[in-house]
């Protein structure tokens, strides 16, 4: 029970097909992927400039903070001081 030359033609006709949309999927997923690691690429650079940011604000913050204490330092030795002599 073999194939008769139309049936094997057929056959090849639906292969030939069915690569050729195959090859098409391929390639459309290949731009695809290529628009997604461009995206992540995007992010990448986004992400290492906001903490940048981040990092420069947190620095800004322990400045701050380092005044503040010196601040509250001060103020409790004055009053400790006023508060011990009277």
């Amino acid at each position: 029970m073999g194939m008769n030359k139309k049936q094997v033609d057929d056959h090849r006709s639906i292969v030939q097909s069915r690569l050729e949309e195959l090859t098409i999927l391929n390639a459309k997923h290949n731009q695809d992927m290529i628009y997604v690691k461009e995206s992540i690429d995007e992010v990448k650079v986004l992400v290492k400039e906001q903490n940048g940011r981040v990092r420069k604000l947190e620095g800004n913050m322990s400045g701050i903070k380092a005044i503040g204490a010196t601040i509250a330092t001060v103020f409790s030795s004055l009053f400790g001081y006023l508060f011990t002599r009277s």
